[in-house]
């Protein structure tokens, strides 16, 4: 059985890998016009909702500032493992959770 340390930082590094992930996909998929204007998927605001000019342009927007998230997500893991080696108890989640903040 795994230690409770060891289930949070597994749950927090597939947290970390997954959120960037599928917030890059749905991004990319509205800026190219295959998710169009919805209430369920997207940047969902007043100034992208007005048109389905703006809600792809919002959307090219919003890819250059996700896609800074991969590079901190590298670097949330490999400190968080590091971490949790080399000082062990919750160091590895709470760096974990850091990152996670970083990202968002």
């Amino acid at each position: 059985m795994m230690p409770e340390e060891y289930v949070a930082l597994t749950i927090l590094l597939l947290t970390i890998i997954f959120l960037p992930a599928v917030c890059l996909f749905v991004t990319r998929q509205a800026a190219e016009g295959l998710i169009t204007r919805n209430a369920a998927a997207g940047i969902r605001t007043k100034h992208t909702q007005a048109s389905d000019e703006a809600w792809i342009s919002g959307h090219k927007a919003a890819l250059l500032a996700l896609r800074k998230m991969m590079p901190i997500a590298g670097t949330g893991i490999i400190a968080a493992l590091s971490a949790q080696v080399l000082i062990g108890g919750q160091a590895g989640p709470l760096v974990a959770f850091a990152a996670l903040l970083a990202q968002t």
